[in-house]
């Protein structure tokens, strides 16, 4: 049968649609050009969006070292260098956090999101002539043709990093792993950097609820877990806003505890994420550690919230009663124990007592729920509390660390 080599797009002479009367006949040439020209024969799925058509299947791993191409601006690179690049400059931190991800996970369960790429080069894509905007193909690409990315140049290094520090056998088991793609028909960049542009138009997710999810990392099992243990953080957090409203009957917010949970374990809020994940491996990594940690922490948390009154009349109201509007009165009337600053420095406190195992931890949070918490009180004057201000950075936040641990004799 004759078949017509027609325009995928007006505007885009390199895709070239082979129309055959059936998917087997587009299986059977797509295959015999492959075979006959080293190339790779691909299964798509050809759909629309808006007056384009793109592309979506799966390519391997091995691929995306040797056949995906990204050309990204220099860092502070001139105006028109960036505009001819197909990416942005390359982040190497973001790179090589998704390498670490890949290097845990490959051989358990893992996600990598699909990469969105650009054709460069001439290709055949077969489809059969059915009626209909929504169709089963094979996309060849010739042995010597290139994918650009448009979306997903940290991904593709990342991938290229992981393999580089793999064992041969290791390269060969994630080698046969594969990654979406969703490839566009377009060489024009100006064309090229709007669809980036678009792509980076998802809204993030919220930093509590990556918290939440994100449970590779055990220190955030260990912030749901405490949430469970600790009566004063039970159902009183909010795992989805960005911050609390005044009328709030939430305590704190997930990415608070979280914060708590790096004062616990390093004695830093401020600890760099990547970091934290590390840390938070070495020091969890086991059944044993993290039973350990849970207890130790949610422990000292509980008995803090007997010895700190404010903390003990909030544990004893019921989440979802009347009761629970006394919350954001109490939070109005300015306990420094019911701010993200005041956690993070019982969490710093918590910190050294933990790390010193000859002290009777007991007997200084005893005198922790002696001090007066109150916003208004004198000894947060000059620390954490400027011109009636609560200072949330890391030089007020120590100053008031060290007050604290001077009048509990720490």
């Amino acid at each position: 049968m004759n078949h017509t080599a027609v325009e995928l797009n007006k505007e885009n002479e390199l895709v070239k649609v082979k129309r055959l009367s059936s998917l087997e006949e587009a299986q059977k040439l797509a295959g015999d050009e492959a075979a006959n020209t080293a190339g790779f024969s691909v299964p798509v799925v050809v759909f629309h969006q808006g007056v384009r058509t793109h592309l979506t299947g799966a390519l391997p791993m091995s691929w995306v070292r040797s056949r995906l191409e990204a050309q990204p601006a220099g860092r502070h690179g001139k105006l028109l260098e960036t505009s001819k690049a197909w990416n942005r400059p390359e982040i190497p931190e973001h790179s090589t956090a998704i390498a670490d991800y890949v290097r845990a996970n490959f051989r358990n369960k893992y996600i990598i999101p699909p990469l969105t790429l650009n054709i460069q080069q001439k290709v055949n894509l077969y489809i059969p002539d059915y009626p209909s905007e929504f169709l089963p193909g094979y996309l060849v690409i010739p042995a010597t043709a290139k994918l650009a990315i448009t979306d997903g140049q940290h991904r593709r290094s990342g991938i290229i990093m992981a393999l580089e520090g793999m064992s041969d056998d290791d390269q060969t088991s994630f080698n046969r792993d594969a990654i979406a793609v969703m490839i566009s028909c377009e060489t024009e960049i100006k064309q090229i950097h709007q669809d980036f542009a678009d792509c980076s138009k998802t809204k993030q997710l919220p930093p509590s609820m990556v918290a939440l999810y994100d449970t590779r990392n055990p220190a955030n099992r260990l912030v749901v877990d405490l949430a469970e243990r600790c009566p004063l953080f039970r159902d009183r957090i909010d795992s989805t806003s960005k911050s609390l409203s005044k009328k709030s009957t939430f305590l704190f917010l997930t990415n608070q505890i979280r914060q708590l949970v790096k004062e616990l374990l390093k004695g830093s809020y401020a600890l760099p994420d990547v970091q934290f994940e590390r840390l938070a491996v070495e020091l969890l990594g086991t059944d044993e550690q993290y039973r350990a940690a849970l207890h130790e922490f949610s422990e000292y948390i509980n008995y803090l919230t007997e010895a700190i009154p404010v903390w003990k009349e909030i544990a004893a109201v019921k989440p979802g009663t009347l009761e629970a509007s006394h919350i954001p009165q109490k939070r109005e009337e300015g306990w420094v124990c019911l701010t993200a600053t005041g956690l993070n420095l019982i969490g710093r406190i918590g910190h050294k007592l933990t790390s010193d195992k000859d002290k009777n931890w007991k007997q200084y949070a005893d005198k922790l729920g002696q001090i007066d918490w109150r916003r208004s009180a004198e000894m947060w004057v000059g620390n954490i509390i400027l011109e009636n201000r609560l200072m949330t950075q890391q030089v007020p936040l120590r100053n008031a660390f060290e007050k604290v641990c001077g009048v509990i004799g720490l």
